[in-house]
């Protein structure tokens, strides 16, 4: 059965054409494959209604295990955990050359694993990109042991997994597709259906084919594109590789009937000409407003003050989205906020492990039992001693902080000696044969101390230390799944770099935080695009540090192995500003910060000047302000009673700042 492809800019109703045909098909077994898991639950929930069944909408993941279940491929799949154990202990165990050295460094390995994934996506096998490499060293004598060196990281990788009989995501999705071929009658029937997706990789086109070409199966893939335009240019690729296969291609003009009335005249304009040269300029009224900032944590207030009064507006929170280029960074600071001006967000987002109170706890246990006794600080005895429900009477701890700096003592024995206590808990971790094991029963206990005897909901932070647990739990089951026990020193990193999932699930009434990438197959009323910062989004290039642009191209003339450019970034980012704005059917807001919080100066974002250009000239000097002066709302404009009662404080002040008489 043939391939559709359905392209088309935002809004232009491809969620109709895909979404449509996928609600009539679900009852005969299709399948709806969305980009994030996020998606997938929020879609789900938005077709239940339709007879969907639970399960098929799926991410590209799950499609491969759905494809591996079908061809009856079993392949063990290593978890991300497991992956960086593998491709550690494989990287130490390899000859290195000139890279012997680089080996050393902290992101060497990490920097490894992107380069194998990018080529396991690609599609490109360890001896194929072996050979390649050996044809780019032949052009010029000095670039062989280099050469061999960055090959041997490949192979070594894919000899630790053939020893261990185990398989990476990718490789996973890749052999399930292999088996498909081999068996494409396994299928069945089932149409497939591509939703949201900006980009394909060509693993995923690879699957897109099998189903279509060689399965047989009904496959439509959704692209948002639109010849012509700079904002969809790096689209253009991915159409360019799918266009061949199709038999149908149905290109939708825009529409602009989704947005509300009154702001449908500005926020058309937006999508239409955006990047565009020479755009017409037009008044937006109050459906694009720009906020200026000084200092993130001031712009973290006056986006919340602007989700406020559209929440009293009577806009639902999850019909708004604040949009982030970096949430792991900036949802921290934005969920303190938002709980303080009373709104509920949604994020999900990764801290380490020992930024969580138990891990900060169980982290100093670990060290003083672990390290030499010189090398654990005394800092780790106290961090030990000052987790949750560990100290009957925390006054203990206080102390012995006290006589640790009074009498500058610097390792943990000194002031474990100072202290008098057995701490038995250390000794059983420095004594034990498995001290991994060990640990987890410590873990457990830290986890329980605070709530003996007592049932309680757990709190917020309490939640974050019961992930914790978990996240610790299952990332030790792992590790001791592939047989490699972890000396004390790389134990301890664990501990250091684990990450741990927060934030809160999505949930009626909350508004959402999310990265650009997140949000692109859905709309909201309302769109807030935080961090438009010069070198924040636009997100700066990151070179590849094996493969730079200048080598890949040279790979490509003299092997025919092309790998796709990284220094080029701006065509991304662009789409994904386009994506931002795009989504919003009543408003946008753009935020920056014109200082840090020390008044240094910050530059905005260059993508708010392509947006002023479109605009009447007057524009920017509508924009909110909350300036690092802005110690208090003005009375007039605090959000909330606390903010009110500050600045009624602030204005009964003495003028010189001296405190009022008793």
């Amino acid at each position: 059965m043939p391939l559709t492809l359905v392209l088309g800019p935002a809004n232009s109703a491809k969620a109709g054409e895909v979404l449509g045909a996928y609600g009539a098909a679900a009852r005969r077994g299709a399948l709806l494959v969305v980009p994030t898991a996020g998606d997938a639950g929020h879609y789900a929930r938005e077709l239940a209604s339709g007879g969907v069944v639970l399960g098929s909408v799926l991410t590209f993941s799950g499609l491969a295990s759905e494809i591996a279940r079908r061809a009856q491929y079993f392949g063990r799949r290593l978890s991300p955990l497991q992956r960086r154990r593998v491709l550690t202990k494989a990287l130490s165990a390899a000859q290195l050359g000139p890279l012997a050295g680089s080996a050393q460094a902290p992101g060497f390995t990490a920097a490894a694993g992107e380069l194998i994934a990018e080529l396991q996506r690609a599609l490109v096998t360890p001896q194929r990109f072996a050979a390649a490499l050996r044809s780019w060293a032949g052009q010029d004598p000095r670039r062989g042991p280099y050469a061999q060196d960055v090959a041997r990281l490949y192979l070594a990788y894919a000899d630790e997994l053939g020893r261990l009989h185990r398989v990476d995501a990718e490789t996973f999705a890749w052999r399930a597709l292999d088996a498909l071929r081999q068996a494409p009658g396994r299928w069945g029937a089932d149409p497939v259906f591509f939703y949201g997706f900006d980009d394909l990789t060509a693993l995923e086109r690879d699957a897109v084919e099998t189903l279509s070409r060689i399965v047989g199966a009904q496959v439509t893939v959704s692209l948002t594109y639109e010849a012509g335009r700079p904002a969809l240019a790096a689209r253009a690729e991915a159409v360019a590789e799918l266009r061949p296969l199709a038999e149908r291609v149905l290109e939708l003009p825009a529409l602009d009937d989704h947005y509300e009335p009154e702001s449908r005249a500005a926020l058309h304009h937006l999508e239409r000409t955006l990047f565009q040269p020479a755009p017409e300029r037009v008044d937006p009224g109050s459906a694009i407003e720009l906020l200026e900032a000084g200092g993130e944590r001031a712009e973290a207030e006056l986006v919340a003050a602007e989700v406020l009064k559209l929440l009293r507006a009577g806009v639902p929170g999850e019909q708004m989205a604040v949009v982030s280029r970096s949430p792991d960074r900036s949802a921290p600071l934005l969920t303190r906020v938002f709980a303080q001006y009373g709104i509920a967000l949604a994020s999900r987002y990764e801290v380490p492990f020992a930024h969580t109170a138990l891990g900060r706890g169980l982290l100093g246990l670990a060290r003083c039992a672990l390290l030499d006794a010189e090398a654990a600080r005394a800092q780790d005895l106290l961090d030990y001693l000052r987790a949750p429900g560990r100290l009957e009477r925390p006054e203990v701890a206080d102390g012995l902080e006290a006589a640790i700096r009074r009498d500058a003592l610097r390792s943990a024995a000194q002031a474990r000696e100072r202290l008098g206590w057995t701490l038995g808990e250390i000794d059983a971790v420095a004594g034990a044969a498995d001290p991994s094991a060990e640990l987890a029963r410590q873990a457990l206990t830290l986890f329980a101390a605070p709530h003996r005897a007592r049932a309680p909901a757990l709190g917020r932070d309490e939640e974050l230390d019961a992930r914790a647990l978990g996240a610790l739990l299952r990332a030790l089951e792992e590790l001791r799944e592939l047989g490699q026990p972890l000396s004390a020193a790389e134990l301890i990193e664990l501990l250091e770099t684990l990450p741990v999932a927060a934030g809160q699930p999505p949930a009626p009434g909350a508004v959402l935080l999310a990265e650009p990438l997140e949000i692109r197959a859905r709309r909201f009323r309302a769109v807030f695009v935080c961090g438009l910062q010069e070198g924040e989004f636009p997100r700066p290039a990151t070179p590849e540090p094996f493969l730079s642009d200048e080598r890949r191209r040279e790979l490509a003339l003299c092997s025919g192995l092309a790998l796709r450019p990284r220094e080029d970034a701006l065509a991304r980012e662009r789409y994904l500003f386009y994506a931002c704005v795009s989504r919003a059917t009543e408003f946008v807001a753009l935020s920056y910060r014109s200082s840090d919080e020390e008044g240094n100066l910050a530059l905005a974002s260059p993508f708010v000047a392509d947006v002023s250009e479109l605009l009447v000239a007057c524009w920017p000097q509508r924009r909110r302000t909350r300036l690092l002066a802005d110690v208090v709302w003005s009375s007039e404009a605090a959000p909330t009673p606390r903010e009110q009662a500050r600045a009624r404080a602030c204005a009964r002040a003495p003028g010189a700042g001296e405190g009022p008489a008793p």
